[in-house]
């Protein structure tokens, strides 16, 4: 199983998928590898490159929301895991005491926010690529047992570092805390990461670890590449997932993603 990671990873820097990336995807799928997009985005955000390389059928799968959602190409869903309406309230009285820009994502992938003044450009663009709508509610508009699949603080690089100590202090303990990109602090259930989602559906599928090719840049990819039997990191990944990788491939602008499973999955 050769498990991807999307943003910075399969697409390049304008958001596409190099024709190199697509034949070598490809190749894979004709000789039985499961290919699988792995992703802090939701469903409708992954899918549209699952269909570009044709990865589609029950027997193949998508791993969502940073690791929440386990699903197959027919809709499936195999694994899920949610955040209770005690932690949303929670994290409103939070983002609301530390004047931040945020958004929740339910697990259907409809985007809700509320805000004094402005919508940030974070979380436009997470509704964007969600494409289920943005929805301006507060957690006394919706129901006392409404459930979400991942809570996120918005702002620059210098507004998310000065309030991730905070963040950590206040959810790291029972929660799954990571920076996902420029942007995005995401808190989540400490069950629903990229490495717990690869043990879970490995294990439904059989299939040793061992046997897994993990290839990634971000912080939110470091659980998946620590349980991979092969960890492979993006010539443009952070410190930390190049200080624990089997190989550094080229970077995501030169097929990276081709060049490493030719080097180990062929």
């Amino acid at each position: 199983m050769i498990v991807l990671d999307i943003d910075e990873t399969l697409l390049n820097s304008n958001g596409g998928i190099t024709d190199r990336n697509k034949e070598v995807i490809g190749q894979a799928l004709s000789q039985g590898i499961k290919v699988v997009l792995c992703s802090g985005r939701t469903h409708n955000a992954v899918t549209e490159y699952t269909n570009e390389l044709n990865i589609k059928g029950s027997n193949q799968y998508i791993i969502t929301n940073g690791g929440a959602i386990i699903e197959n190409m027919q809709g499936k869903i195999l694994y899920k895991k949610m955040l209770d309406n005690k932690l949303y309230r929670s994290f409103f009285d939070f983002v609301q005491m530390n004047k931040l820009h945020y958004n929740v994502v339910d697990e259907f992938g409809n985007t809700y926010t509320s805000t004094d003044d402005w919508i940030d450009k974070y979380t436009v663009l997470q509704a964007f690529e969600n494409d289920n709508g943005l929805y301006l509610r507060k957690p006394n508009d919706l129901p006392s047992d409404f459930k979400i699949i991942k809570a996120i603080i918005n702002g620059t690089k210098a507004e998310l570092d000065n309030v991730s100590e905070k963040v950590h202090e206040k959810f790291g303990r029972d929660y799954f805390v990571v920076r996902t990109g420029d942007g995005f602090l995401e808190i989540s259930s400490k069950e629903g990461d990229k490495g717990t989602a690869i043990i879970s559906l490995a294990d439904r599928l059989n299939i040793d670890l061992k046997n897994v090719l993990a290839i990634g840049d971000g912080e939110n990819d470091l659980a998946m590449l620590k349980v991979a039997g092969k960890k492979i990191a993006m010539g443009n990944a952070v410190p930390a997932i190049k200080s624990i990788a089997d190989f550094i491939t080229a970077d995501n602008n030169n097929s990276g993603v081709a060049i490493a499973i030719e080097k180990y999955a062929f």
